[in-house]
This record gives structure tokens, C-alpha cells and sequence, in this order.
């Protein structure tokens, strides 16, 4: 692969276990990545809330998943005859990523957009515009967004939720960026959620300088969150928070940071 990012510094905020893949990108494309996880993801402390739920799965017509957490732990949740019981119904995966993860598993989501991966790109499929009468569950993590259950109601159906993981900022030493930052070896910092970028400046106790380093974003969303979080600096947007949409975002700031230089240089 072409060292294309050369020499560049870059904070890696993903949880430790999604991390790896995007870490190993960076360092062959030739970049320096220092993880610093801001979000630990873990199975929900109320597993028999979920059990509770999970025992009427065969009364749902159509069950759709928030995320790749959402299938790892919702499947974990699952007895054998209740992974019987979901092959049988209708589902929804919010994005690509999170379609693939049920791929994987042996799951074959029917309700997937072609585009996007939020919930306003879920509810645009043509596919759910008439659930009148549609019993569904939405497998997520605890404190999700409730716009995604409200839409499906507007159109009919009976929602719950299951709530089979937990989001939490992690307890420990992010120091080592102002190390990095006062060294000069602090070039970027991706974000992948709002909560994320959230929990970094809860975990630097809010400082200032934080703020005018530059943030690699996945989406228009985390931009506004950025800035209403009093970010400064420059934020570069990916179409989508996916590894791959995330590299080549970087790749093209860099290139166009590699080029500005020269012509700098030239004149």
C-alpha cells in the first residue's frame, strides 16, 4: 500500500474492540496511530429485563438492529430456539456495516438502506412506509435515540426495544495526548459518534487545547456536535463513520495538506 500518510498522527477513539482493523490501515497507509478508546462497550447490566422480552420474540413480525453491538450482543442474548425463531422474521439492519454483521452470523436482513446508516435513512426505504398492524423489535444499546421507534409508529406498527448493551466512558489516563500534543505529534483525532467525541472531553476534564486539534469526523452531525462542544480547529467529514469512508477522508486531507504546502513553497 502507498505510504500515503506518511509521518501523520492519529488518535484512534473507537472501542478497543473495533479498533484493530482501522489502526492496522492507518500504520500501512503509513501513518502513526495512538488508540485511545472513548467509549467501552459491554453487554447491558439488566440481562433479565431483556430475557423478559426476548421470551415473546416469536409474537414480532419484524425485528431491526441499531448496530454491529446491537447483533453481536443481541445474538449472544439468544438461546438456539430463539435464533430459529428470528431466521423466521423479517430484518432490518441500519446500514451496511451492521447488515454485514448479521451476514455473518447466518442472518439475512431484508430491510437494509441503500444508502446511509442512520435511522432517517432507514425509515426513507419504500419498504417501511405501511406497517399498519406490524408488531417490531429494535435490538440497540441503552439510551438510543428514540426517532427511529417514533417514525415506525407514525406508520402503524407496534414498536419495543430490547436494550442488550451498554455504552460507558471509560475510566482512564488520556494524558498522554497533551504529551503528544506538546511534542507536536498530535496531527488528528477521529471521532466516530457524538458521544464519543463527548466522552473525550469528559475524559481530558474539558480542556481548551483539546479543541483547535484538528477532528476526522463521521458525519455532518459530529461537525455540529463539535462545535457546539466549542471545537475550533479544522473537521474534516467522511460520508460515513466505516473505516473505509474514514481513510479516505484522511487520504484526501492529507493530499490537499501535502499540496497547499507545495504550492507555499512554489510561490
Amino acid at each position: 500500500m502507498p505510504k500515503t500518510l506518511h509521518g501523520l498522527q492519529v488518535v484512534v477513539t473507537r472501542p478497543a474492540h473495533q479498533s484493530e482493523a482501522f489502526r492496522q490501515q492507518l500504520e500501512q497507509a503509513g501513518a502513526q496511530a495512538l488508540c485511545i478508546p472513548v467509549i467501552e462497550v459491554r453487554a447491558s447490566d439488566q440481562p433479565q429485563a431483556a430475557q423478559a422480552i426476548l421470551a415473546s420474540l416469536a409474537s414480532y413480525d419484524a425485528a431491526l438492529f441499531i448496530s454491529a453491538n446491537a447483533v453481536t450482543f443481541g445474538l449472544a442474548a439468544l438461546d438456539d430456539v430463539q435464533q430459529q425463531v428470528l431466521q423466521r422474521l423479517t430484518l432490518g439492519a441500519i446500514g451496511k456495516k451492521t447488515a454485514k454483521a448479521l451476514q455473518e452470523r447466518g442472518f439475512n436482513p431484508q430491510w437494509v438502506p441503500a444508502q446511509g446508516f442512520t435511522s432517517e435513512d432507514f425509515l426513507a426505504m419504500p419498504e417501511v412506509q405501511q406497517l399498519a398492524g406490524k408488531r417490531i423489535l429494535i435490538f440497540r444499546g441503552e439510551g438510543g435515540r428514540e426517532l427511529l421507534a417514533d417514525g415506525l409508529r407514525q406508520r402503524g406498527a407496534v414498536v419495543d426495544y430490547v436494550d442488550v448493551y451498554q455504552r460507558i466512558c471509560p475510566k482512564h489516563d488520556a494524558g498522554q495526548l497533551k504529551q503528544h500534543h506538546e511534542r507536536q505529534q498530535l496531527d488528528i483525532i477521529a471521532i466516530t459518534s457524538s458521544e464519543g467525541l463527548l466522552n473525550l472531553l469528559t475524559l481530558l476534564d474539558n480542556p481548551d487545547w483539546i479543541k483547535t486539534v484538528p477532528l476526522l469526523v463521521g458525519s455532518q452531525r459530529m461537525l455540529v456536535t463539535a462545535r457546539q462542544a466549542g471545537f475550533t480547529g479544522l473537521i474534516v467529514i467522511a460520508d460515513n463513520p466505516g473505516d473505509e469512508a474514514m481513510l479516505q477522508a484522511l487520504n484526501q486531507w492529507a493530499q490537499e495538506s501535502h499540496d497547499d504546502r507545495q504550492n507555499s513553497t512554489r510561490s
